[in-house]
């Protein structure tokens, strides 16, 4: 499949959101601190039709562990059900790894779901820390973190 990507508003990316992680949960919350900060940028992959087929979301947030690295904080991964296993979201993590070395940043991290680690792991991301219950999703979750350097 050929898709474009492209940076997005913050309102392009929810549908896609709510469809793809918040599907099976009882809140469907999508909107994330930091979404409309002047430095967040939203990537999207746009389909021949025109259609928003996979979105992520990149802050210009340090990680606490290690504060002395400039970092990036991945958030809201999501590719269309329809699509998925195409390709598509290591071309989106691409492009936002391009972004962050635009900016000169050190890592990139996201706490990721625990179904999407081997993802995460194929791109270059390592698992760190022990596990966690998210808040919002009640899904276990773990750190990953990409060196740029």
């Amino acid at each position: 499949m050929t898709v474009t990507i492209r940076f997005a508003t913050t309102a392009e990316v929810r549908p896609l959101r709510l469809e793809v992680l918040r599907a099976d949960t009882t809140n469907k919350t999508v909107d994330f601190e930091g979404d409309d900060d002047a430095t967040t940028r939203h990537l999207v992959a746009v389909n021949a039709h025109g259609e928003i087929v996979g979105v992520s979301t990149w802050l210009e947030r340090d990680l606490d562990q290690q504060p002395h690295l400039r970092g990036l904080q991945l958030r809201g991964m999501a590719t269309a059900s329809s699509v998925q296993n195409q390709g598509i979201g290591a071309l989106i993590l691409a492009a936002g790894v391009d972004y962050a070395l635009s900016l000169d940043a050190d890592l990139i991290w996201a706490n990721a779901r625990d179904q999407a680690l081997n993802f995460y792991n194929r791109n270059g991301f390592v698992t760190t820390g022990e596990g966690f219950i998210e808040s919002v999703t009640r899904l276990p979750h773990h750190r990953v973190i990409k060196s740029l350097r």
